[in-house]
């Protein structure tokens, strides 16, 4: 990753990052990507309630959330309308192998911060952090 990629994803590192996906293989690819990025405070969620449960707990300290769109319990979009309650300075990126145009505008109208299409790639991620912390650089 080159120095202007760390620099745009280092502002929020403090913050705790949910990682909400039923598949394990997602969840350890992804926070290895943001370990990659400089994040440190994880937790994981293999379902949408789990997910809700940890939003709720975490309340102001979660700053970040990676919501899969299809799991057991509440879908990722659902999470976004739950997340604006539990912990409204939680920025939601929605990731998820469905791409139809209509699930990437029902994730970005619903309040969604980005989404990025599975299989993912650290580019996809950190162009997505890039955006997320844009508004944060001092």
């Amino acid at each position: 990753m080159s120095h202007l990629d760390r620099t745009a994803v280092s502002s929020k590192h403090h913050s705790t990052v949910l990682i909400a996906d039923d598949e394990r293989l997602m969840r350890d690819l992804l926070a290895s990507i943001l370990k990659g990025c400089g994040y440190r405070h994880f937790l994981f969620a293999a379902d949408g309630q789990q997910a809700l449960e940890l939003m709720r707990q975490e309340g102001p300290a979660l700053g970040l959330a990676f919501l899969d769109i299809h799991m057991p319990g509440f879908s990722g979009i659902e999470l976004l309308a739950l997340a604006k309650h539990c912990c409204p300075a939680c920025d939601c990126v929605i990731v998820s192998a469905d791409s139809a145009i209509e699930t990437v505008m029902a994730s970005l109208d619903g309040g969604a911060a980005g989404f990025v299409v599975k299989p993912y790639t650290p580019k996809k991620i950190t162009d997505v952090l890039s955006k997320y912390t844009r508004g944060t650089q001092p």
